[in-house]
């Protein structure tokens, strides 16, 4: 074996190893991208969750007044 096929080798080597350095830095680039969207997702759905529990708040205060009102009026008209 001549030193040029020991380089030649060397090379096919070091090409194969950066092939799979870039493989997984792509993947990990990948797999960041994915986590960012999926972060907006939770921050969108949580704010969606706090609007439809203040929703929920409004129309349950909105009832209780309404049954309270309903009840003294019966008293009073009673």
């Amino acid at each position: 074996m001549e030193p040029a096929d020991g380089r030649v080798i060397l090379f096919v080597l070091i090409g194969l190893a950066l092939f799979a350095l870039g493989r997984r830095f792509q993947s990990m680039i990948m797999l960041r991208q994915v986590w960012k969207q999926t972060q907006r997702q939770v921050t969108v759905r949580r704010e969606t969750a706090h609007n439809a529990v203040k929703g929920l708040v409004a129309v349950t205060a909105v009832a209780a007044f309404v049954i309270w009102l309903a009840l003294n009026l019966n008293r009073i008209l009673s």
